[in-house]
């Protein structure tokens, strides 16, 4: 990837829209395609406890057809991007019982014009080596990136465990390795949720510490990771959590202290990383809690000045 030469713009971290702009000369956006498998984690085991999956699915996502998907995205976003990824975000499209036919709808994307790569969302503990090896090939023969994004959320194993994430940090960065040994070419991006719980203690849930969450961003950085997207914690509706939030007193994070968080966050996130968002956005009428009042740009801007004011740029604070 990239080093802290490419932030750009009096910004103090590296963003997604410097990395692009920087390869492609253009603004790249993403267009969602749902291959309607689901989650498989879900199916086997129950998911992970804050998710719902249409909490996060486009509205122009209503097409079974894949080209059709891919020509309903070009028109949505028409005149606010010249180039696309192409971006299996919904469930687990790699997984062994849909890598197949998502690898064959990657292998028509690529050939797109307007594609310049594939991201595919991912789970570490269902990732093939044939499967790997493909995507690898396939990135080398079409020119076109490819992306894995595996959700960590938290290397803490306590959280893993409470949010029934399904595996461990062990296993996780193992995979990291992996990858990077033996198919350097594939780009990893992996997400770090802050705000997760940890623990009940009467009724009351109990948040990771910030000493937990700043943590999280040590132990990603520490490998070998391209990209990070950070998001806070949202109760959703239809997830596990809804019902929780209901039973318990279950305390979410203010945008105050997300916003001074991510500022230090950042500062523990090595330079060359790209940082590929700031914070998530539940879509619709989906969210629960917390509702916060500035908007998402709002806040973007309010970590940028909060890094500002203390001095910070992306990856000041490695060594300490």
């Amino acid at each position: 990837m990239q080093n802290k030469n490419n932030i750009q713009n009096n910004k103090n971290y590296y963003s997604f829209s410097d990395y692009v702009k920087n390869k492609f000369g253009v603004k790249v956006g993403k267009i969602s395609i749902d291959t309607d498998f689901g989650c498989a984690h879900k199916a086997n085991d129950g998911g992970c406890r804050f998710c719902n999956l249409n909490s996060y699915k486009p509205p122009y996502v209503t097409e079974e057809d894949i080209n059709n998907q891919w020509i309903n995205g070009l028109k949505n976003y028409k005149g606010r991007y010249q180039k696309f990824y192409g971006y299996f975000q919904l469930g687990t499209p790699l997984s062994p019982l849909a890598s197949k036919e998502s690898l064959k709808y990657a292998n028509k994307l690529v050939n797109f014009d307007e594609c310049v790569g594939l991201m595919f969302g991912a789970r570490s503990d269902m990732l093939e080596d044939n499967v790997l090896k493909e995507l690898s090939n396939l990135s080398s023969s079409s020119g076109k990136e490819i992306w894995l994004e595996m959700g960590l959320q938290s290397s803490n194993d306590e959280t893993s465990k409470f949010i029934n994430r399904g595996h461990d940090y062990n296993s996780f960065a193992k995979m990291v390795n992996h990858i990077k040994e033996n198919y350097s070419n594939i780009i990893i991006c992996t997400h770090i949720i802050f705000g997760l719980p940890k623990k009940i203690n009467n009724k009351v849930i109990e948040l990771e510490s910030r000493d937990d969450m700043i943590k999280t961003v040590k132990d990603v950085s520490a490998l070998q990771i391209d990209a990070v997207k950070f998001h806070q914690l949202d109760i959703v509706k239809n997830s596990y959590f809804e019902n929780m939030y209901s039973d318990y007193i279950f305390p979410t994070l203010d945008e105050d202290f997300y916003i001074d968080l991510m500022s230090d966050a950042i500062s523990f996130t090595r330079s060359d990383i790209i940082i590929a968002r700031l914070m998530g956005d539940s879509l619709g009428d989906s969210l629960i809690a917390p509702k916060w009042i500035k908007s998402k740009g709002e806040i973007i801007n309010l970590i940028s000045k909060k890094m500002k004011e203390k001095n910070i740029v992306q990856g000041i604070n490695i060594n300490i």
